[in-house]
């Protein structure tokens, strides 16, 4: 394995973990402090599980162009909502948004941000030929610490996306997501810290369980 592969894996991970890190923050909100997701909130939301897929598909089964491009077109989703989001406040007078604000922006404009940052850093990477050219098998089969947290970080997004489709299914029904859902504090704000904290716990046990049961190829 080449320099340029661990450098990139490297990459992949970090960006793993700023967008958990950014989801955490938002189910924070709706677990602990009563905000829950809109519409468009949601569209958010799966954009940024979406962008994920793209660099767990690199480490899992190797660096290539395409997983960079499903991250790419997750990306797009993910922004055109936020977009979207964006331009209905700004088009009423006197609309406060939605939602509290992080150093003086909306939540959706932060998630814009992000996205936008996802297909920048993803075009430079594009621009890298140095991980492609080892013809790189991804960690699947190859024991360590890095296999260790890419299965961590796999199995925390699904314990994100499961709470997230079991919570937003009462609110939700079958039908359209209220436009301005009523607030639900499920938890109580040091609680809902706990759940996430107990949820990278649970996800670390599982990919050192993981690791020590899968063979070489």
């Amino acid at each position: 394995m080449t320099t340029q592969v661990k450098f990139a894996r490297v990459l992949n991970l970090l960006a793993l973990l700023a967008l958990l890190g950014v989801l955490s923050g938002s189910l924070h909100l709706q677990f602990g402090q009563g905000e829950p997701p809109c519409p468009l909130c949601l569209v958010q939301r799966s954009g940024m599980i979406a962008l994920a897929v793209g660099p767990l598909l690199n480490l899992f089964t190797g660096i290539k162009v395409r997983n960079y491009a499903f991250a790419i077109l997750a990306a797009c989703v993910g922004g055109a909502g936020s977009v979207r989001q964006i331009l209905l406040h700004i088009a009423t007078p006197g609309d406060p948004g939605y939602g509290p604000e992080v150093f003086g922006f909306h939540l959706y404009t932060w998630a814009d941000i992000t996205f936008l940052i996802a297909v920048v850093g993803i075009a430079i990477l594009l621009m890298w030929p140095g991980q492609f050219a080892a013809n790189d098998r991804g960690l699947l089969g190859t024991p360590g610490v890095m296999r260790v947290l890419t299965i961590t970080v796999a199995a925390w997004y699904s314990i994100y996306l499961i709470a997230m489709t079991i919570f937003i299914i009462p609110m939700c029904g079958i039908g359209m997501c209220p436009a301005d859902p009523p607030e639900t504090n499920y938890l109580p704000s040091n609680g809902a810290w706990l759940a996430i904290g107990g949820a990278g716990i649970l996800s670390l046990l599982i990919g050192i369980i993981s690791n020590s049961r899968m063979r070489r190829r």
